[in-house]
């Protein structure tokens, strides 16, 4: 049986996480497939050494996001 897109990024995630650069992991869409979507700070040869163009069945896509900060809620 195949696993969920959500397994998936799941079971992937702490490991990518780890790869110097990426910024977040996630899960989107390509021509209305479930894909694995990933946040990088800027496409290196380290990350697409790391990142598979696939995963279990699904399309990885590495997006170039930039740095992905936590902002503190505004005060009215």
């Amino acid at each position: 049986m195949r696993l969920s897109i959500e397994e998936v990024v799941s079971e992937i995630s702490d490991q990518w996480m780890e790869t110097s650069g990426v910024e977040g992991i996630g899960q989107g869409k390509v021509d209305d497939k479930d894909c694995i979507l990933v946040f990088v700070r800027a496409k290196t040869p380290e990350i697409e050494k790391a990142i598979p163009p696939e995963f279990k069945g699904f399309t990885v896509q590495v997006r170039e996001s930039g740095d992905i900060r936590a902002s503190k809620p505004q005060r009215e």
